[in-house]
């Protein structure tokens, strides 16, 4: 192993990787990330079943990760913190989602409403 060689290869971790990421090891994030995406982004696509979603969410997760790795608890497996993450994020998607489309809804059913309308007063007149 090589003085620059912080062993996150195969013999690497996910704690000593998490760890190394909180440090500001750019290696490390690397390799977190390549061992963990995969399985965040299965799940991702299995609950949204929308592969742009999907991506939007991995991308998120990962963005809260690094925001939230200031906690990380040091030797802890992160891989349930991971996937915590993606679960808050997916939900947040599907609320923000289902709250978009009953914006939509109500603003269809104004404007059909509010469209009717002159036409009403042109009969009464």
């Amino acid at each position: 192993m090589g003085t620059g060689d912080k062993g996150y290869g195969n013999g690497g971790t996910l704690s000593a990787l998490m760890l190394g990421y909180c440090r500001g090891e750019s290696q490390a994030f690397e390799g977190l990330y390549g061992q963990l995406a995969p399985s965040v982004f299965a799940t991702l696509i299995e609950w949204t079943l929308d592969r742009q979603r999907a991506e939007a969410l991995l991308d998120r997760t990962f963005q809260t990760l690094h925001q939230s790795r200031s906690s990380y608890v040091e030797g802890a497996d992160p891989v349930p913190w991971l996937h915590e993450i993606a679960r808050a994020e997916f939900l947040r998607d599907r609320r923000d989602h289902a709250r978009d489309s009953h914006g939509l809804r109500w603003s269809r059913i104004l404007a059909a409403l509010r469209g009717r309308a002159p036409v009403e007063a042109q009969a009464r007149s």
